[in-house]
C-alpha cells in the first residue's frame, strides 16, 4: 500500500471524529453552558403542563382528596378538585356529588352569606371560598382600610405586650404610602399597593413559605424608614414619609407579577397561588404560568407540585442541547475508534500466529 493510499485510510478514519470536534470547539466558544435552559414558549408550556396533568388526574387520585376536603368542609379545595374533575372527564361517584351540593348549600344560604362575608371582609382567615376573597375580602383590603386595619392589628399586640408582625406592619405601611404616591403620580405605584395587599392577604392565610416571608421581611425593612414609626403615630408624618423609593425594585416587581398573576387568575386565587413562591423569580416564573394557562394554574401546583410546573416553563436551549449532542457523539466515537484500533491489532497478531503455525 503506497504512503498515499495509507494517509487517504487515516484520513476516512480519523475524519467523522475530527469533524464533531471541530463542531464541539466551534459551539464551545459560545458559552452553551452559561445559561443552559430558556423559556419555553406560552403554547409550548401550556401543551406540557396539560400532557402531564392528563396523565395523573383520574378517578383514583380524585377520590381520596374530594373525600378529605368534604370531611373538613373545605369549600376552596372542593371547587379546585371539581374544576379538575370536570377538565379531565371524570366522573365522580352520585353520592359525592349529592354531598358537595349540601355542604354548598349549606354555605351560600342568605343569612350564611350575609353574615360569613361581614367575617371575611376584616379577617381574611374567616373566609371560605375564593369567590368571597374576591368580594368581601378584596374591596376592604385593596382599599386604605385593609392596610390602616394591619396597623391596627400592630398597635393592639405592642400595647398588649404580643408580638408584632413586622412583616404585615411593613407591607400596610408600604402599602399606605404607595396610596399616597398614586395621587401623586397619576396612578404609577397602584401595583406596589394591590401586590402588597395581595401579600398582607396571603400572609394572614398563612400563604406565604417562610423563604418568602424572610425575603419580604428584608425588603420592607429596607422599604421602611422604621426609624421614623414614632413621627408616624404622632401624626408628624404621612405613610409616604415612611417609604425609602431608591429600596423599591425588587418589591416593585414582585407587586407586577403579583398583578400579572391575578389578571389571569383572579385576586383570590392569587393569594392562594403565592404559597408556590420562594423570591422574586419565582413569582415571575408563576407570572408566566398564568400566562400559559390561565385560572389553570391553581389545578397544575395541585396535581403536578412546585417543581414539576416550574420546570415546565423552561426548556433546554438550542445551543446546549447541541452540546450535550456533540458530546455524546465524541464520545461515542472515540469508543468506535478505539475498538476499531484494538480489533486491528488483534488481527494483526492473530494472522502472524496463524502464518508461523505448523501445517
Amino acid at each position: 500500500m503506497t504512503f498515499r493510499n495509507r494517509l487517504f485510510r487515516l484520513f476516512l478514519t480519523v475524519a467523522p471524529l475530527g469533524t464533531t470536534l471541530g463542531c464541539l470547539g466551534w459551539i464551545a466558544l459560545h458559552s452553551p453552558f452559561t445559561e443552559p435552559f430558556v423559556d419555553r414558549s406560552l403554547a409550548g408550556t401550556r401543551v406540557e403542563l396539560e400532557r402531564a396533568m392528563a396523565r395523573e388526574v383520574d378517578l383514583g387520585w380524585l377520590l381520596p382528596r374530594v373525600q378529605t376536603a368534604l370531611l373538613d368542609e373545605d369549600l376552596i379545595q372542593l371547587e379546585l378538585l371539581l374544576g379538575l374533575a370536570n377538565d379531565h372527564g371524570v366522573v365522580l361517584p352520585p353520592d359525592m356529588i349529592t354531598d358537595v351540593a349540601a355542604l354548598d348549600a349549606q354555605a351560600s344560604g342568605l343569612f350564611a352569606r350575609t353574615a360569613s362575608c361581614g367575617a371575611c371582609a376584616v379577617d381574611i382567615t374567616a373566609c371560605k371560598t375564593l369567590a368571597q376573597i374576591g368580594a368581601c375580602a378584596l374591596p376592604f383590603e385593596l382599599s386604605p382600610a385593609g392596610d390602616v386595619n394591619a396597623v391596627r392589628r400592630a398597635s393592639v399586640s405592642y400595647l398588649s405586650g404580643g408580638a408584632v408582625d413586622q412583616l404585615d406592619l411593613g407591607l400596610a405601611i408600604v402599602g399606605l404610602g404607595a396610596t399616597g404616591a398614586v395621587l401623586a403620580t397619576g396612578g404609577t405605584s397602584y401595583t406596589v399597593k394591590a401586590g402588597t395587599s395581595v401579600l398582607r392577604m396571603a400572609r394572614r392565610l398563612g400563604a406565604i413559605t417562610p423563604t418568602f416571608a424572610a425575603r419580604l421581611g428584608d425588603l420592607t425593612r429596607q422599604a421602611v424608614r422604621w426609624d421614623r414609626i414614632e413621627d408616624l403615630a404622632a401624626l408628624r408624618i404621612g405613610p409616604a414619609d415612611m417609604i425609602n423609593a431608591t429600596q423599591m425594585a425588587e418589591l416593585s416587581a414582585i407587586g407586577t407579577s403579583v398583578r400579572r398573576v391575578a389578571a389571569k387568575t383572579s385576586m383570590g386565587e392569587a393569594v392562594t397561588l403565592l404559597r408556590h413562591v420562594d423570591s422574586a423569580e419565582d413569582a415571575v416564573r408563576l407570572a408566566r404560568v398564568t400566562d400559559a394557562v390561565g385560572p389553570r394554574a391553581r389545578g397544575a401546583f395541585e396535581v403536578l407540585g412546585k417543581t414539576r410546573v416550574l420546570r415546565a416553563t423552561v426548556r433546554l436551549s438550542d445551543l446546549a442541547f447541541g452540546a450535550v449532542t456533540l458530546l455524546y457523539l465524541t464520545l461515542v466515537q472515540i469508543g468506535v475508534l478505539v475498538a476499531q484500533l484494538c480489533g486491528n491489532v488483534c488481527l494483526r497478531a492473530l494472522r502472524r500466529r496463524m502464518q508461523r503455525a505448523p501445517i
